[in-house]
């Protein structure tokens, strides 16, 4: 017996070393994790957004893809289970930080055409997987008034409409909004140009105004449909 435990005395430290390496593989093994459901708008070839990692108004079909890491740092592996769905793009963008204003690249996703595919990427041994729905833009406004001016019925096909700067420069307007059905109005932003700084903007609510100080500026009203889960922008623009 104490032949036994002498034996086991020795051996135990090289037992334990085999336990931690172990534990050590199971710790770093390569999961596969799964992101919430997403859904794309498939907008017309007239439509724009407003994009503030461009700086600029955009096509509305390229919409940054949120891999909850900043600038994408250590995200390698992009795939889509369909390209002719939604394909995966890199866009180079401009980002400031404490320190300076850098320019890195960062994937967009652009919807193509209605249906459903798996994103996926890799982050250290993981992979991130993410169910994407692109269903097809309809026009969520029953009301949409600038001034006197009635717009709602504009936006049947595209999501932006451009109105003459000249006619309404510094002009204080009244904005009128309701929206459709099920459709809900998250709010509505006015930005002076599509290049400021500031690109959080104004919130206008409905009911209030706002004056026509720049060209280019502009009103974006984002809505969305809390049954499908989808989410519009309906972009005026005074050019």
């Amino acid at each position: 017996i104490f032949s036994m435990k002498k034996h086991f005395k020795r051996f135990l430290p090289v037992v334990l070393t085999i336990i931690m390496v172990m534990l050590s593989a199971v710790g770093v093994q390569a999961q596969t994790i799964f992101r919430p459901d997403q859904v794309l708008t498939l907008y017309s070839a007239n439509s724009k957004i407003y994009d503030p990692w461009k700086k600029a108004y955009a096509i509305a079909n390229e919409t940054p893809f949120n891999t909850d890491i900043l600038m994408d740092q250590g995200v390698t592996g992009y795939k889509t289970s369909n390209i002719s769905v939604v394909s995966l793009i890199p866009r180079k963008v401009q980002h400031k930080t404490a320190a300076a204003l850098g320019t890195y690249t960062i994937r967009y996703m652009r919807a193509k055409k209605t249906g459903t595919v798996t994103l996926s990427y890799k982050v250290n041994n993981n992979t991130y997987k993410q169910k994407t729905t692109v269903r097809k833009y309809v026009n969520p406004l029953s009301t949409l008034k600038i001034g006197s001016l009635s717009l709602a019925s504009k936006f049947k096909k595209d999501s932006t409409y451009t109105l003459s700067y000249e006619k309404y420069k510094n002009k204080e307007l009244k904005l009128q909004i309701k929206t459709k059905g099920r459709w809900e109005l998250s709010g509505v932003r006015y930005i002076t140009s599509p290049k400021t700084s500031n690109s959080m903007g104004t919130w206008i609510p409905d009911g209030g105004t706002f004056k026509v100080t720049q060209k280019n500026c502009s009103l974006t009203a984002y809505v969305f449909d809390p049954k499908t889960k989808q989410s519009e922008e309906c972009l005026i623009i005074f050019k």
